[in-house]
């Protein structure tokens, strides 16, 4: 089905556009810009709404930009990419404050709106990036129009949108530097050069299975690849000639993943060449003081975008308007980045996380930083943050938060409701679960401050930064 010449009005969540069809009906459109006339294939049909990507340009909007990247129409990963940079930054805003406004209960009196800001750079700001490989790469419709009866041919790229199976083959993605594209392209042709064989997810067979590139800001390179079947003779010889052909390629590993999944992080992994790990370099959140160092391994948690990392926990820290007598509580700490970057002006800062391996990272920086007023517990945080955990601790000054996408579980809203530290610092990857959390906060806290970070340019992803304040009795 068709919908011809929908006028988009407006961006909307999760890098739709809206606009409304003959029939009074809200459409839901990807790869559209607002001011667009467009002509929508339907993908999905409900009671009030259509779903559906753009079949045709018929007027384009001014703020419709050529892509970039010649992967676009299939790729997926970039579905901002026909929308010029300082559009996209505006859209983003606007989604933090409608989430907030909307679902939060946040009257737009009520807070701080602080000014959106923007990626210095839009592309090759990514430092790890994750490939698969395929025996049977992905043909564009244009390809399968050219040549319907092409034989297979293998790849490695991404996994094309709503397919678990198929896999676009990739030769520039403009969110990486230049240098990852060179290895991962030579990585590609190097393996058909000695004949390996390339993975097939239906029958589960295959050599080369996944690859990841990991960078720091130094331009060191990591490389980690997956192997579906012991990598033997052609596969070794394989390893050895990245490395000598890359030397910024200073740590390459391998594993070998006979699993269902893809997933690396339950994998042993062997290190073939080079360094253990990249170490990543952090400004202080002091002027003048020492930046601080991170070791960055194949399995440790990193901000993909480590120029606008340091912005996010600036912006922080700043919410937090620590005055070097306080107690800090990092919920959700992962690797401590955030806790050691308040560490550097709060008196005492405690991190709890979930997952073992990242505690461990997280000491190991503190260590490394010569950072000795943090303390960080293992535990499931609705399970491990109780009234013993505060009496342990001492009550907080400061409460920060940086949940998954998911948003935090009830019981750790309640907690935080409960102990009622005077400021709550949420820093969240989803507008929607934040929110959500907030109007669940609202009886003991209120809004502030509001700060939208972009982290992922050409993507809807956004971060937000939401300062809560304790209400005094009384307040309403």
């Amino acid at each position: 089905m068709i919908l011809e010449n929908i006028k988009v009005d407006r961006a909307g969540g999760r890098g739709v556009a809206v606009g409304k069809s003959a029939d009074g009906k809200t459409v839901l459109v990807r790869g559209a810009a607002p001011g667009d006339v467009v002509d929508v294939r339907v993908l999905k049909r409900k009671k009030n709404f259509y779903e559906g990507r753009v079949d045709r340009v018929v007027e384009a909007s001014p703020l419709r930009v050529a892509p970039s990247c010649a992967h676009t129409e299939s790729c997926g990963g970039c579905p901002w990419q026909h929308l010029g940079y300082p559009s996209q930054a505006e859209f983003k805003g606007h989604e933090v404050e409608e989430q907030l406004v909307r679902v939060g209960g946040v009257s737009r009196d009520q807070a701080e709106w602080r000014p959106f800001v923007p990626a210095p750079t839009p592309f090759r700001y990514r430092n790890k990036t994750e490939f698969s490989f395929t025996s049977n790469r992905w043909r564009t419709r244009g390809e399968l129009d050219a040549n319907p009866e092409a034989e297979t041919e293998p790849g490695l790229g991404f996994h094309v949108p709503g397919f678990w199976d198929k896999i676009l083959d990739v030769q520039d993605c403009h969110l990486i530097p230049a240098y990852g594209n060179e290895i991962r392209n030579a990585l590609r042709d190097e393996a058909l050069a000695l004949g390996l064989s390339f993975w097939h997810p239906r029958a589960k067979v295959g050599a080369l299975r996944t690859a990841m590139l990991r960078s720091n800001q130094a331009g060191d390179w990591m490389l980690i690849i997956q192997w579906g079947e012991h990598p033997g003779p052609d596969g070794f010889t394989l390893m050895h000639r990245m490395t000598e052909r890359f030397d910024r390629l200073v740590s390459l590993y391998w594993g070998l993943n006979e699993k269902v999944n893809d997933s690396m992080y339950d994998v042993d992994l062997h290190l073939f060449h080079g360094v253990e790990a990249l170490e990543e370099t952090m400004d202080s959140a002091i002027d003048g003081g020492r930046a601080l160092r991170f070791l960055i391994s194949p399995k440790s948690f990193y901000q993909t975008n480590p120029v606008q990392a340091h912005r996010l926990y600036a912006e922080a820290l700043s919410a937090a308007d620590l005055q070097g007598g306080e107690t800090v509580y990092d919920l959700y700490t992962g690797t401590g980045t955030i806790a050691l970057f308040m560490a550097q002006v709060a008196a005492k800062v405690v991190g709890v996380e979930s997952v073992p391996e990242a505690v461990a990272a997280a000491v190991r920086n503190a260590e490394r930083n010569g950072i000795t007023n943090t303390a960080f517990e293992v535990g499931d945080m609705r399970r491990l943050f109780t009234p013993e955990f505060v009496a342990r601790h001492g009550a907080p000054d400061v409460v920060v938060v940086d949940p998954p996408r998911e948003g935090m579980h009830p019981a750790v809203v309640a907690e935080l409701a409960r102990i009622k530290a005077p400021k709550l610092v949420y820093v969240s990857c989803n507008p929607s679960t934040q929110a959500r959390d907030v109007s669940m906060l609202a009886e003991a806290y209120e809004v502030e401050r509001v700060q939208g970070v972009d982290m992922f340019p050409q993507t809807f992803h956004v971060e937000s930064i939401v300062l809560l304040r304790a209400k005094t009795a009384g307040t309403r």
